[in-house]
């Protein structure tokens, strides 16, 4: 039987479980799929735990960074984004991976969103470091902006990417909000509607609520829009595939997501 968890500080809300229970469902596999609430400072009991007691986990804040020192093996993408969201546990070895970055690019795929820069990533966190890795990655031009502009100078240094003023939104194509600005906050955004540009699109990460000002406002101005429950769907496919070898319904998935969200 798999026994699979999400891990992270709070984590009660998470819509991972909806998710990969639909996943084991679909798929007719046996298993679980658990949140387990753990503060930063319980990791290193908590993998320990894992190591023979899992088959995975995934790892959300506060976790993605502090777990990279405490694994046996990093994948590539996870050491350039430096942060980890998948563990794979296999006789008590474990085996970091970050499917954000993938996650991210497919989702944009599945939803005719094109691969078209300048993009502006806002944001210069573990959501913004996977998102700019895998723009890089995928040859775009990457700008990041952060409201503390040393992130963003650093973030930009270290990908090789460009720090650049707020105002430049209005001349990118693709925008990403990778703050919490939002975040439970539907008058909250983390740009002011003038500085939208007249073409291109727009994706938030955040998904509570799934509908910001952002994304509102964003398509009002007449972007293309995207919600944050695509990228979600895809990076915890992604993850269920990295443990079983076998690559769930994304759109299953999302749609598991979006119902625990209104239940909740």
């Amino acid at each position: 039987m798999l026994r699979l968890a999400v891990l992270g500080y709070p984590v009660t809300h998470s819509l991972s479980p909806a998710m990969h229970r639909f996943a084991l469902e679909r798929l007719g596999l046996r298993g679980s799929y658990e949140a387990l609430e753990t503060p930063l400072g319980a990791l290193a009991e908590r993998l320990s735990v894992v190591r023979w007691g899992y088959r995975g986990v995934n790892l959300t804040l506060p976790l993605k960074e502090a777990a990279l020192s405490l694994l046996d093996w990093v994948s590539p993408e996870a050491q350039g984004i430096g942060a980890v969201n998948t563990v794979l546990a296999v006789e008590g070895r474990l085996f970091g991976f970050n499917t954000d970055a993938p996650g991210f690019l497919e989702a944009l795929k599945a939803g005719g969103i094109p691969l078209e820069g300048p993009a502006l990533v806002l944001g210069a966190g573990g959501a913004g470091r996977a998102v700019a890795w895998a723009l890089k990655g995928a040859g775009v031009e990457v700008w990041v902006w952060n409201r503390t502009p040393g992130r963003a100078e650093a973030l930009a240094e270290e990908l090789g990417l460009k720090a650049v003023p707020l105002e430049r939104a209005k001349v990118a194509r693709l925008l990403v909000n990778a703050t919490s600005v939002g975040l439970k906050d539907p008058s909250a955004t983390p740009l002011p509607p003038d500085l939208l540009p007249e073409e291109g699109a727009a994706i938030d990460l955040v998904y509570r609520p799934l509908w910001t000002r952002f994304l509102r406002e964003a398509q009002a101005r007449g972007l293309v829009v995207q919600t944050g429950l695509p990228m979600l769907a895809w990076q915890g496919a992604l993850a269920f595939r990295i443990w079983t070898g076998l690559l769930p319904d994304p759109r299953g998935m999302e749609e598991a997501a979006r119902q625990a969200l209104e239940e909740g």
